[in-house]
């Protein structure tokens, strides 16, 4: 008489237990479903890297031509405050002009004074234009000059 070792269906026999081994076809199966799986993860992590390297590309260009507009202000800021300084310049000749008295024997007036005196509205600094001063041998460049050191007067700042 032969009696079942388990009343559940399916159980594991211990007849079987010897021929349940995987065998070797089954076993490189499950090794190369493993190195599948595995090969899929790494085209996955890869296809996200190169998004991550196009977007950091298309944001890398951005700051590449943003660089290159800062570079081009930086580059030009010497020159703005030197006409800057040119235009209140002139400002501060017209102020003195104002708060000199036209009579010679009054006295003269103090830095205070020449600070106070309030300029007409709608006054503006003398035009400023471009004279040729010095020609640099690589470029050309032409340098900035007020109109007042263009008629021989100095200004401040003006060396």
């Amino acid at each position: 008489m032969s009696y079942r070792s388990s009343l559940y269906p399916g159980a594991f026999n211990s007849s079987s237990a010897s021929s349940s081994s995987p065998s070797p076809a089954a076993t490189l199966l499950m090794e190369k479903q493993r190195e599948y799986t595995a090969f899929a993860q790494v085209c996955a992590h890869a296809e996200h890297l190169a998004h991550f390297l196009d977007s950091f590309a298309d944001k890398y260009e951005v700051l590449d031509g943003g660089s290159e507009a800062v570079g081009d202000v930086v580059e030009h800021w010497q020159n703005v405050f030197r006409v800057t300084g040119l235009a209140l310049a002139s400002l501060a000749d017209k102020r003195a002009a104002l708060a000199t008295p036209s009579d010679p024997s009054a006295p003269k007036p103090t830095e205070a004074d020449i600070k106070n005196v309030v300029l007409p509205p709608g006054t503006l600094p003398d035009k400023l234009v471009r004279i040729p001063v010095r020609q640099s041998e690589d470029e050309g460049s032409v340098g900035l000059v007020g109109s007042a050191q263009a008629s021989g007067t100095s200004t401040p700042g003006s060396a």
